[in-house]
């Protein structure tokens, strides 16, 4: 076990290549406290809810600038969660070239791993790059969008966890994912399965569960008819946050995106969500319903 941690925390910190071209190498993650990797491996559940149909690949995307403890978090739950399971191979990166199609075509899903940045695609140092520099940037960046929701439509999977939906200046971007970030409240909360017998929600058998965690209030283009919510705020067993009058608190949802499937899940700011049991299931169900491994609904419930 104490080996696994090693390995994942190694890649989690390492995994971030620079762009070629760039003046300067993506930041690495903060390492995380041995403690909160070991209680990461000890909630990743040992086996997955479907067998893989083949050998799975699954590109982590993150950069630190924004939320540094988040990214790391996640960077070293994803690899941990993936072995443990059997479910999927990581590859974990903040280069964006990682998005051109020839990269793109070796992977599975993609997840974006708290890409809370309002252009995730550019060099980090977009803006202390030369006038014709920038502007090589920006047409590459447009190639780069185009792959990834090509990716996506022609039949592979998108994955976002909780800053993915968060200050992205990308309309086509926040349509796929399904939502924008509108405000949070940061507090324990109770969450609640709506379709507790849906694959992806199998693993509450039915019951809600307690997190503490920034949890998100969505503006469009969320909307029940494109979405379908799986997991929403217990208003039984956790107060009104008194910001949407539909009461409307989405947690996770799924989507069909042309040929391809999109799980996203606002959990996954604090990083001591990353040891929660039901979360790290919940989130192994969403990459393998993402990869295709996981047949479940995915239309909207207006």
């Amino acid at each position: 076990m104490q080996r696994t941690i090693v390995v994942a925390l190694a890649a989690a910190l390492l995994g971030l290549s620079a762009c070629p071209g760039r003046s300067a190498e993506p930041a690495a993650p903060p390492r995380l406290p041995p403690e909160l990797l070991r209680k990461i491996e000890a909630a990743s559940p040992d086996t997955a809810p479907a067998e893989p149909a083949k050998p799975r690949k699954v590109l982590v995307y993150g950069r630190v600038p924004t939320h540094p403890e988040s990214v790391a978090a996640c960077f070293a739950a994803l690899p941990i969660l993936g072995k443990k399971s059997g479910a999927f191979e990581t590859v974990l990166s903040g280069d964006p070239a990682v998005f051109l199609p020839e990269s793109l075509a070796s992977f599975d899903a993609v997840v974006m791993n708290n890409t809370h940045e309002a252009f995730p695609l550019r060099p980090e140092n977009f803006n202390q790059l030369p006038p014709d520099q920038q502007k090589a940037a920006i047409e590459r960046e447009d190639v780069l969008k185009r792959s990834l929701l090509a990716f996506v439509s022609g039949g592979k999977g998108l994955v976002g966890i909780h800053g993915a939906a968060c200050s992205v200046r990308w309309p086509e971007y926040l349509a796929l994912v399904g939502g924008s970030y509108g405000s949070h409240i940061t507090e324990s909360v109770w969450i609640k399965a709506e379709e507790p017998k849906h694959p992806l929600c199998a693993m509450l058998d039915g019951k809600s569960f307690e997190v503490r965690d920034e949890i998100y209030i969505f503006k469009e283009p969320y909307a029940r008819g494109k979405v379908r919510v799986l997991l929403s705020l217990d208003l039984d067993k956790t107060a009104d946050p008194q910001k949407r009058p539909d009461k409307d608190y989405a947690v996770s949802w799924v989507r069909p995106y042309g040929k391809g499937r999109v799980f996203y899940c606002s959990l996954g700011h604090v990083p001591e969500v990353y040891c929660n049991p039901v979360v790290l299931r919940h989130y192994l169900a969403g990459i393998q319903f993402a990869i295709g491994d996981l047949q479940a609904e995915a239309q909207p419930r207006p």
